[in-house]
């Protein structure tokens, strides 16, 4: 048994899949543990149930119930040793090309790889720090840590990520030669670990969605796709302006190949 440390786990997801495969799901069982003891002692020659030993024999059990709880990680490692059988699951640390082409829809992955969140979250994130930071120090100094100008800018890159707040989270995971990306969205209700500690090399338990095959591109966190979507009518649509693409300091574009994914679980 793979001893795995969680730092996101769709636990939904999991209990769904251990549904499909059992039938049913539960969270907790039963067990029960018979104990027996057996206690030998010495006796006088005149009383004649005896042993061979001359010894007297006092034989005593018990039964014990208990009930247990049903961890996440016992559902992982029955999910994962089930879809492991006849090789259905892949491990990857790498990927060539003839690998890339072989993979499929609803594919299952567990690969070897390092996250980034993307350039919309990074950027507010750290924004969001230096706002702080810039508070605490105004407490022992009265000359301001940044002036107003530095202030807007990071007002403007924290309500940015605002606007994502309570959506899936973009993330970017990559082999250890920046080949064959992997995109994928993370729900924030199924993190183990705070989002600053989600850093390193990490394995990723997953399903694959799509491949973005060589010449085409998949955009994350694009802060104008909602409008984009809004129908309107022609007189609308030129009162709009026509570039409604992020700017270059938050465009994240990922080119193909690569692919993207369903998260299951990302561990160490």
């Amino acid at each position: 048994m793979k001893l795995r440390s969680f730092l996101y786990l769709n636990t939904k997801l999991l209990n769904d899949y251990i549904a499909a495969i059992d039938g049913y799901i539960y969270d907790a069982e039963t067990r029960i543990e018979s104990r027996s003891n057996q206690k030998t002692g010495g006796i006088k020659a005149d009383i004649k149930i005896v042993n061979g030993n001359g010894q007297l024999d006092v034989k005593s059990s018990e039964e014990i119930k208990k009930e247990v709880q049903i961890s996440n990680s016992a559902k992982f490692d029955k999910l994962y040793n089930y879809l492991s059988q006849d090789d259905g699951v892949k491990y990857y640390e790498f990927l060539n090309d003839s690998e890339f082409s072989q993979l499929s829809r609803d594919g299952i992955l567990d690969v070897l790889v390092t996250p980034r969140f993307s350039k919309i979250k990074e950027l507010a994130d750290a924004a969001k720090k230096i706002g702080e930071l810039s508070e605490m120090f105004q407490v022992f100094s009265d000359t301001p840590l940044i002036d107003k100008k530095g202030k807007e800018a990071i007002d403007g890159l924290t309500k940015l990520g605002e606007i994502k707040t309570n959506k899936e989270i973009s993330c970017v995971f990559n082999f250890e030669d920046n080949k064959f990306p992997i995109v994928t969205y993370l729900d924030e209700q199924y993190f183990n670990v705070s989002q600053e500690q989600f850093v390193g090399q990490v394995y990723m338990f997953c399903k694959i969605q799509r491949k973005i095959e060589k010449g085409k591109s998949i955009k994350l966190d694009e802060i104008f796709e909602e409008i984009k979507n809004i129908p309107l009518n022609r007189e609308q649509r030129r009162n709009f302006p026509k570039n409604m693409e992020n700017p270059e300091i938050i465009r994240d574009e990922i080119k193909g190949p690569a692919f993207t994914v369903i998260p299951i679980a990302v561990y160490q």
